[in-house]
């Protein structure tokens, strides 16, 4: 998977390409890390150009919001596709995550 990271006026946006997976999740769960000791207010991860993602890419995404939450930051979801639209709704993700077109 490749991760580009670029800087907007008001925190990160991370864009994810390929599948987010038991294999890649590690790596996006680095870059968030890093973004939170770094006390970042407010990350986008586009996931225009992401194919796929299990249960271990949505329990990375949902742990790099916790870690937001514990200083008040916060976390986009955009340009999500449809098909990983609807597993986030299967799973009332949606109803936790701020997506945005």
């Amino acid at each position: 998977m490749k991760i580009i990271v670029d800087e907007i006026a008001e925190g990160k946006v991370i864009r994810p390409h390929g599948k987010i997976d038991i294999l890649t999740s590690a790596e996006l769960r680095s870059m968030l890390n890093d973004l939170t000791k770094k006390k970042v207010m407010n990350i986008v991860v586009d996931l225009e150009q992401v194919t796929y993602i299990d249960s271990s890419g949505l329990a990375t995404l949902l742990e790099g919001l916790k870690n937001l939450k514990e200083y008040d930051g916060k976390m986009k979801l955009s340009n999500v596709p449809d098909r990983i639209q609807k597993v986030l709704s299967l799973m009332k993700l949606d109803m936790i995550f701020d997506i945005v077109k």
